[in-house]
């Protein structure tokens, strides 16, 4: 017997909830056909009576799905008071402007010389110092792709005994033509904003880019090789925990 007041193994708990689900579900078969055999005995019409069954088969799922639900960070915990979010510093409401943590570029915009004239007396117009009229606009940067073409200074010394060239930018595999950058921003779009590797090489080609998926792959492969010794580190560092959590959120794609 299982006492879940009491209870710390997770395994036991699981199976105890196992079989407190079946139950659950046997129940609530009988129910309905009790219900059923009660609205006949009452001689009920078979309309009213299947609307009646739909019914209460609806609410008991309802009840079902609130302990048994698909998320158990969807599961409501009485006993935990709620905790009102922090309301950020002078954040408005509805849809107005809101405070942005953005790089500022000025842009000082200027009469054109044909409309720097008065149009009362024809006097030619005077710039006001320090006298504007603002406002502010988001706007955005689009990405460009641009093929850097390095040259590196190569040094002599007078006797001829000594050449030096000037260090290039680092590579992910000698003699390759991506950069680093290239490569980021690759995985990036791939693993953080879930844009295959297809749908990128077709935003390339608007952009000016021609590139195929394989290429991509490959940059991202050399990427994966330069970042698992990290990934080694991470693993290492878990399994020295006594104790290992795990998000089962579903992350449909």
């Amino acid at each position: 017997m299982v006492r879940l007041t009491t209870e710390r193994d997770v395994e036991r708990l699981r199976q105890a909830a196992l079989l407190l689900e079946a139950e659950n579900r046997r129940l609530t078969s009988r129910v309905l056909e009790l219900t059923r055999q009660l609205l006949t005995a009452k001689g009920e019409a078979a309309e009213v009576l299947q609307l009646r069954l739909v019914e209460l088969e609806r609410q008991l799922s309802q009840a079902r799905d609130s302990l048994y639900g698909p998320s158990s960070e969807k599961r409501p915990r009485p006993s935990a008071a709620p905790v009102p979010a922090p309301a950020e510093a002078n954040s408005p409401r509805g849809h107005g402007p809101r405070q942005q943590a953005l790089p500022v570029e000025e842009v000082v915009h200027l009469l054109d010389v044909a409309d720097q004239q008065c149009p009362q007396c024809g006097g030619a117009l005077s710039a006001m110092t320090g006298q504007y009229e603002e406002a502010e606009e988001v706007d955005v940067v689009e990405r460009r792709f641009v093929l850097k073409r390095h040259r590196r200074q190569k040094y002599r010394c007078g006797c001829g005994g000594c050449v030096e060239t000037a260090l290039g930018p680092p590579k992910l595999q000698p003699g390759g033509r991506y950069s680093l950058d290239f490569a980021l921003e690759v995985a990036v779009q791939k693993y953080l904003e879930h844009a295959p590797l297809e749908r990128q090489v077709r935003a390339m080609a608007r952009e000016g880019l021609a590139v195929d998926s394989q290429t991509l792959w490959d940059q991202v492969l050399r990427l994966s090789r330069l970042l698992l010794p990290t990934w080694e580190a991470l693993w290492l560092s878990q399994l020295r925990r006594r104790v290992l959590g795990a998000d089962e959120t579903r992350w449909p794609l």
